[in-house]
């Protein structure tokens, strides 16, 4: 994604490097601005003045051993998985169109959509996330 964003993308995040028993490495921390015009755009403003209390780095995973394990992603581990994508479609941070590219990476994948949705769908649109996942589990049940 670094290599091919755009300048101002993350607009007030901070970049901080880390050094753990992983090694050296990056972790962001998301800056308020960018959590009410990219995250929480369609949130109650409480959720969002609760995310930002909230806010810690978060490790992007980069060189984590786990990460590049190839091994991991078979058709007998990953595959074999049930996926469902929930595309959040007023996503501020993430398109419609790259949501749908990730889940292209990932086949069989089931897609649920919800309107209106931001990147925290919990919070723009619960009743919606509810019912999307009781439809979900109702169809993981019928399997």
């Amino acid at each position: 994604m670094r290599r091919t964003s755009s300048k101002g993308l993350l607009m007030d995040c901070e970049m901080l490097p880390i050094n753990n028993n992983q090694g050296a490495g990056v972790a962001i921390i998301m800056g308020p601005d960018f959590l009410a015009r990219k995250y929480y755009q369609q949130s109650p403003p409480e959720d969002l003045a609760l995310a930002k209390m909230l806010v810690r780095p978060g490790n992007q995973f980069m060189k984590d051993p786990v990460m590049k394990d190839a091994s991991l992603l078979t058709d007998d581990n990953y595959g074999s998985v049930k996926k469902v994508y929930v595309v959040a479609k007023a996503d501020g941070s993430s398109t419609e169109e790259m949501q749908r590219w990730m889940v292209m990476f990932s086949p069989d994948t089931e897609v649920e959509e919800i309107a209106g949705a931001d990147h925290a769908i919990m919070s723009s649109r619960p009743t919606e996330l509810c019912d999307a996942l009781v439809k979900i589990a109702n169809n993981l049940n019928t399997c």
